[in-house]
């Protein structure tokens, strides 16, 4: 027992020793030196979690936080945008199925890093680094998904990483069968040369020295048909080697997507777009570029599956549209379906993956009434799986109710999107509210608005930190500012309490609240009636205790 904790103690604090390794070229700074932007943006995100220190890293500031007894890392860029957040995790919290293939594949390793990360357009996941336990070994990157049987994501290992699973031939026994090789190699080829040699020497021998051919003298009488037939010897070889008429090119056949538009050549697009598509694409097949309406459109094959990538001129990625499977229909979506239209039967589904993480899925179905009609119903669902909105099949798409021929996903999409939005307050909003959140947020479009109940103006847009809202007066003064949280990063405080308090209801989304005036942070909660669907708000503080808001 005392070993095993004189182990825990020393894998701990190995652990704290690489972390500080990871950033051998971070340099602790004061907080009075980081960026505005930088303190907002892990203010808006992390306003529950305690800054022990700040360290910067080339243009990278990381903070190292502490939430209770869990140490963390925030990094952040110089303008504020989030890269990547780790949560460190005692060894011996892992899950079994990790540490055992920990074992498995890498037997007398040690494990110096283990943590929670969270990362851009990526779910949240286990990060390991296990190397040998020698001075000068460089460590094994690997991620686990935090569900189901925790399996493995990726693996990168060390240039001249050796598997220690494969047994290693010796030294010694390798150079013998290199040294054994190259003899055999070298009599090999005198063999050869001595064949070679003996078969020159006997074809020597065997062909019979023939003598040269004497001119033949030309008679004074000769026949005009020996004429002709003298003539025509003379160039059987001229009319052998007639040149080959060059054959016609075939002109490059055009290739048009379902609107029209035709395709550009790929040494038109720019250089940056196509570095973009390779970090989104590695290995697209059959790839045709478009250019519509000032953006690059690269509709190719990504591991079978259609896909659409859409890149601006200055090679920043904006959204990509792939057809999916019905596999692709996640539980939450499947439920849906199952309790509300049963017996549908499943058309297409279009996964949409956005720069600023509004990510969604469009699934197309037949209801059970409509299956003979071939009318489409579609539905949408953030990337939680929870509904956003419902399109019937009565909808008129090209001037018809009917399932298309020419009905593609891709293009059709976005025509699906634009269909029953919401009401959009921005006509109403004051110029002065607009210009003071442009001021703020001068890279932010596609900003809608609502006018809330008090008076107030909502800015609801979405950033790399997921779905934002700024609570603006009358008078253009920021009251407000919300960011909404991932539903499994609620404090275990309120989610003991909702199950207690709240039985029949479920978790719908949540936000970290910050009132200007008088410096008071919050956690805004929304919760569903499972089996009404009415919506309530419950508001908690920084410690999880439900209070007045």
């Amino acid at each position: 027992m005392k070993n095993r904790l004189l182990f825990a103690l020393l894998l701990s604090a190995i652990q704290i020793v690489t972390i500080s390794q990871n950033n051998i070229f971070a340099q602790k700074i004061k907080p009075s030196d980081v960026p505005s932007d930088v303190v907002q943006t892990l203010d808006e995100q992390y306003s529950y979690v305690k800054v022990t220190s700040w360290m910067k890293e080339g243009n990278t500031y990381i903070a190292n936080i502490k939430d209770g007894s869990t140490n963390g890392k925030v990094y952040l860029t110089s303008s504020g945008e989030w890269i990547r957040t780790l949560f460190m995790v005692p060894v011996g919290e892992l899950p079994s199925s990790i540490t055992d293939y920990v074992k498995a594949n890498y037997p007398d390793f040690i494990i110096i890093l283990s943590c929670l990360e969270e990362k851009e357009e990526e779910s949240t996941h286990y990060y390991l680094e296990v190397k040998e336990d020698v001075v000068g070994a460089k460590p094994s990157l690997l991620t686990f998904s935090t569900t189901g049987q925790n399996k493995l994501i990726s693996r990168k290992d060390p240039d001249g990483f050796q598997d220690p699973t494969v047994k290693q031939p010796d030294k010694i026994e390798q150079a013998k069968a290199a040294a054994a090789e190259k003899q055999a190699a070298k009599e090999e080829a005198a063999k050869r040369e001595a064949a070679e040699k003996a078969a020159a020497e006997k074809a020597a021998k065997s062909s019979p020295k023939t003598p040269a051919p004497k001119p033949s003298t030309p008679t004074s009488k000769q026949t005009p048909s020996a004429a002709k037939a003298n003539t025509n010897t003379a160039k059987p070889a001229q009319t052998a080697q007639k040149e080959a008429k060059p054959k016609k090119e075939k002109p490059e056949p055009v290739v048009k997507d379902e609107h029209g538009n035709i395709a550009i050549k790929a040494n038109t697009v720019p250089d940056i777009v196509s570095k973009t598509l390779v970090k989104k694409v590695l290995h697209p097949a059959e790839l045709n570029w478009f250019l519509v309406d000032s953006i690059y459109i690269a509709r190719c094959l990504n591991q079978g599956k259609k896909t659409a990538v859409y890149i601006t001129p200055k090679g920043i990625w904006e959204k990509t549209l792939t057809i999916m499977p019905e596999e692709s229909v996640s539980g939450l979506m499947a439920k849906h379906l199952n309790d509300f239209y049963p017996g549908w039967r499943f058309k297409s589904a279009v996964k949409e993956q956005r720069a600023d993480k509004d990510d969604k899925m469009m699934v197309e179905f037949y209801e059970k009434a409509n299956y003979k009609a071939k009318l489409v119903t579609t539905i949408f669902f953030d990337k939680a799986g929870k509904l956003i909105r419902t399109i019937d099949p009565d909808y008129e798409l090209g001037g018809s109710k009917k399932e298309s021929a020419e009905d593609d996903a891709l293009n059709k999409y976005y025509e699906k999107m634009n269909m029953d939005l919401g009401n959009d307050d921005a006509a109403s909003v004051p110029e002065n509210v607009k210009a003071a959140f442009k001021l703020k947020y001068p890279k932010v479009n596609n900003v809608e608005w609502k006018e809330d109940g008090y008076m107030n103006y909502q800015a609801i847009f979405y950033t790399t930190r997921g779905k934002e809202i700024c609570v603006y007066n009358s008078y253009g003064e920021l009251v407000e500012t919300w960011v909404m949280g991932k539903n499994e990063s609620l404090s275990a405080t309120i989610q003991d309490y909702l199950k207690k308090e709240y039985k029949g209801y479920k978790l719908k989304e949540y936000y970290s609240v910050k009132r200007l005036a008088d410096k008071l942070n919050a956690y805004k909660v929304i919760i569903v009636e499972k089996k009404t669907q009415d919506e309530q708000e419950l508001w908690f503080n920084l410690s999880g205790k439900p209070i007045e808001y």
